[in-house]
């Protein structure tokens, strides 16, 4: 009797297979056969879960920032206002190898959405959800610290502006800029809208 694959666990696997290839080999060794040898299946199964080679692509965006989204929100548990608005941010920086591997996928996928309007799309829809996301904890820490001002959604923008920086900077040049300097720079960006905590003092 055959092995019942689950439909959606496929096609995580086979999301997650793109990935390792684009960090390996960039976009333009993200064949569809390259997937399909390092997911371990054969080419014309891949047809069978996508209908095309954008439509790997878009699910490995969405990929890559489920597991972000996972990470942040396993480490928020029990935290709120301005500790976990800080939590959080730091738990994006790409601090580490997987981070910074992260990275340089989001470059690559940036430059390829220059030319092909899905994955823009995709990286739009991302970045909005991301930014309610930071809002909401932006609001949190307001009311927290009793500030009114400035609007939550440019409080987000500079700070994903600064994240985004941060993050090209590491996937291109790992070794010129240190956690703890990344970890300064959004602790001051944090403080210049008048977010501290106990430990600022």
């Amino acid at each position: 009797m055959s092995k019942i694959v689950n439909h959606a666990e496929r096609r995580l696997e086979i999301a997650d297979a793109c990935l390792a290839v684009v960090s390996r080999a960039g976009l333009s060794g993200a064949t569809t056969r390259e997937i399909a040898k390092e997911a371990g299946v054969s080419h014309g199964i891949i047809a069978h879960y996508f209908n095309s080679k954008n439509d790997i692509l878009r699910a490995a965006l969405q990929r890559s920032y489920q597991q972000l989204a996972e990470r942040i929100d396993a480490n928020l548990n029990g935290l709120s206002g301005t500790e976990a608005l800080r939590q959080a941010i730091h738990d994006a920086l790409p601090n580490d190898e997987e981070g910074r591997i992260g990275e340089q996928i989001e470059l690559a996928f940036w430059a390829y959405g220059l030319g092909n309007h899905d994955i823009a799309e995709e990286r739009w829809r991302s970045y909005t959800e991301w930014r309610r996301a930071l809002e909401l904890l932006i609001r949190g820490a307001q009311a927290e610290q009793h500030l009114s001002a400035p609007d939550p959604s440019l409080i987000a923008e500079t700070i994903i502006c600064t994240l985004d920086g941060l993050g090209a900077q590491v996937a291109l040049y790992p070794d010129r800029i240190s956690s703890d300097r990344m970890f300064a720079i959004m602790n001051a960006t944090l403080a210049g809208f008048g977010f501290v905590t106990d430990n600022d003092h």
